[in-house]
Protein backbone atom coordinates (compact mmCIF):
# COMPACT_ATOMS: atom_id res chain seq x y z
CA UNK A 1 0.00 0.00 0.00
CA UNK A 2 3.17 2.33 0.74
CA UNK A 3 3.80 2.10 -3.36
CA UNK A 4 0.09 3.45 -3.53
CA UNK A 5 -0.16 6.24 -1.80
CA UNK A 6 2.37 8.36 -3.62
CA UNK A 7 0.46 7.15 -7.36
CA UNK A 8 -2.68 8.21 -5.92
CA UNK A 9 -1.54 11.60 -4.83
CA UNK A 10 -0.15 12.33 -8.10
CA UNK A 11 -3.08 11.47 -9.91
CA UNK A 12 -4.86 13.63 -7.13
CA UNK A 13 -2.73 16.58 -8.32
CA UNK A 14 -2.82 15.93 -11.37
CA UNK A 15 -6.48 16.24 -11.57
CA UNK A 16 -7.30 18.95 -9.20
CA UNK A 17 -4.40 22.20 -9.84
CA UNK A 18 -0.96 22.52 -11.43
CA UNK A 19 1.96 25.24 -12.29
CA UNK A 20 1.66 26.80 -15.62
CA UNK A 21 3.47 29.98 -17.04
CA UNK A 22 1.06 32.80 -17.40
CA UNK A 23 1.02 35.22 -20.08
CA UNK A 24 3.21 37.53 -18.49
CA UNK A 25 7.12 36.95 -17.08
CA UNK A 26 6.92 35.53 -13.21
CA UNK A 27 3.00 35.15 -13.92
CA UNK A 28 1.59 32.20 -12.17
CA UNK A 29 -2.05 30.45 -13.44
CA UNK A 30 -3.44 27.39 -11.58
CA UNK A 31 -4.91 24.81 -13.98
CA UNK A 32 -5.41 21.21 -14.25
CA UNK A 33 -2.50 19.13 -15.99
CA UNK A 34 -3.33 16.33 -18.22
CA UNK A 35 -0.31 14.13 -19.72
CA UNK A 36 -2.06 11.16 -21.82
CA UNK A 37 -0.12 7.74 -22.00
CA UNK A 38 1.00 8.55 -25.69
CA UNK A 39 2.30 12.09 -24.95
CA UNK A 40 4.25 10.52 -22.06
CA UNK A 41 6.15 8.06 -24.64
CA UNK A 42 7.47 10.18 -26.29
CA UNK A 43 5.80 13.42 -27.31
CA UNK A 44 6.26 15.36 -23.75
CA UNK A 45 9.92 15.27 -24.08
CA UNK A 46 9.70 17.96 -26.86
CA UNK A 47 8.40 20.61 -25.05
CA UNK A 48 9.88 24.10 -25.09
CA UNK A 49 9.77 23.26 -20.87
CA UNK A 50 11.98 20.10 -21.53
CA UNK A 51 15.04 20.61 -19.60
CA UNK A 52 17.88 18.67 -21.50
CA UNK A 53 21.15 17.79 -20.36
CA UNK A 54 23.94 15.63 -21.33
CA UNK A 55 26.21 15.18 -17.78
CA UNK A 56 28.05 12.02 -16.18
CA UNK A 57 23.89 10.31 -15.71
CA UNK A 58 23.97 10.20 -19.53
CA UNK A 59 21.59 12.33 -21.58
CA UNK A 60 18.36 13.19 -19.56
CA UNK A 61 15.24 15.56 -20.00
CA UNK A 62 13.14 16.60 -17.46
CA UNK A 63 9.54 17.59 -18.13
CA UNK A 64 7.93 19.44 -14.48
CA UNK A 65 4.47 19.34 -14.78
CA UNK A 66 3.85 20.38 -10.77
CA UNK A 67 5.79 22.38 -8.33
CA UNK A 68 4.75 23.12 -5.18
CA UNK A 69 5.64 27.05 -4.18
CA UNK A 70 8.05 25.91 -1.84
CA UNK A 71 10.05 23.90 -3.93
CA UNK A 72 10.10 20.60 -2.44
CA UNK A 73 7.29 18.88 -3.76
CA UNK A 74 7.54 18.11 -7.73
CA UNK A 75 5.88 16.01 -10.53
CA UNK A 76 6.78 14.66 -13.97
CA UNK A 77 8.34 12.82 -16.63
CA UNK A 78 11.84 11.74 -17.15
CA UNK A 79 13.79 10.15 -19.84
CA UNK A 80 17.36 8.80 -19.34
CA UNK A 81 19.92 7.30 -21.25
CA UNK A 82 22.40 4.32 -19.96
CA UNK A 83 24.48 5.09 -16.81
CA UNK A 84 26.16 3.67 -14.32
CA UNK A 85 26.75 5.47 -11.00
CA UNK A 86 27.44 5.41 -7.52
CA UNK A 87 25.05 7.47 -4.76
CA UNK A 88 26.11 8.56 -2.17
CA UNK A 89 23.12 9.81 -0.36
CA UNK A 90 19.98 9.73 -2.46
CA UNK A 91 18.83 13.95 -2.38
CA UNK A 92 15.16 13.71 -2.19
CA UNK A 93 12.52 10.85 -1.39
CA UNK A 94 11.15 9.75 -4.86
CA UNK A 95 8.59 7.35 -6.15
CA UNK A 96 8.88 6.69 -9.66
CA UNK A 97 6.84 4.72 -12.44
CA UNK A 98 8.88 3.43 -14.86
CA UNK A 99 6.85 3.36 -18.89
CA UNK A 100 9.67 1.89 -20.50
CA UNK A 101 13.31 0.48 -19.91
CA UNK A 102 14.07 -0.28 -16.06
CA UNK A 103 16.76 0.24 -13.93
CA UNK A 104 18.90 -1.77 -11.54
CA UNK A 105 18.99 -0.81 -7.76
CA UNK A 106 21.94 -2.14 -5.89
CA UNK A 107 21.98 -1.06 -2.38
CA UNK A 108 25.11 -0.46 -0.25
CA UNK A 109 24.43 -3.67 1.52
CA UNK A 110 24.49 -5.25 -1.88
CA UNK A 111 20.65 -5.77 -1.71
CA UNK A 112 19.61 -5.59 -5.91
CA UNK A 113 16.10 -4.49 -7.03
CA UNK A 114 15.52 -4.71 -10.24
CA UNK A 115 12.51 -2.81 -11.88
CA UNK A 116 11.08 -2.36 -15.16
CA UNK A 117 8.20 -0.85 -17.67
CA UNK A 118 4.73 -0.92 -15.64
CA UNK A 119 6.38 -1.26 -12.53
CA UNK A 120 7.20 0.96 -9.43
CA UNK A 121 9.47 1.79 -6.77
CA UNK A 122 10.16 3.98 -4.19
CA UNK A 123 13.52 5.43 -2.85
CA UNK A 124 14.16 7.23 0.41
CA UNK A 125 16.73 10.26 0.48
CA UNK A 126 19.87 9.64 1.69
CA UNK A 127 19.26 5.71 -0.18
CA UNK A 128 23.15 4.91 -0.42
CA UNK A 129 24.30 2.18 -3.39
CA UNK A 130 24.63 1.86 -7.34
CA UNK A 131 22.00 3.15 -10.20
CA UNK A 132 22.52 1.26 -13.27
CA UNK A 133 20.21 1.61 -16.73
CA UNK A 134 20.26 1.04 -20.08
CA UNK A 135 17.88 3.94 -20.79
CA UNK A 136 14.43 4.62 -18.93
CA UNK A 137 11.29 6.87 -19.28
CA UNK A 138 9.35 7.18 -15.76
CA UNK A 139 6.79 9.11 -14.12
CA UNK A 140 8.27 10.25 -10.90
CA UNK A 141 6.93 12.13 -7.79
CA UNK A 142 9.70 13.93 -5.34
CA UNK A 143 9.90 16.16 -2.27
CA UNK A 144 12.73 17.03 -0.49
CA UNK A 145 11.83 18.76 2.62
CA UNK A 146 13.35 18.02 6.23
CA UNK A 147 13.22 14.99 7.86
Amino acid sequence: MYFLRPLLLLGALFATAAWAEGPGPGSVTLRPVKLTAAEALGPVFKRRSAVHENGADGPTVDVSLLKSRDGRFEAGVYSAGPSDTAIESYEEDEFMYFLEGGVTLTSADGTVLEVKAGEGAAIPRGWKGRWTTRGYKKYYVTYSGGH
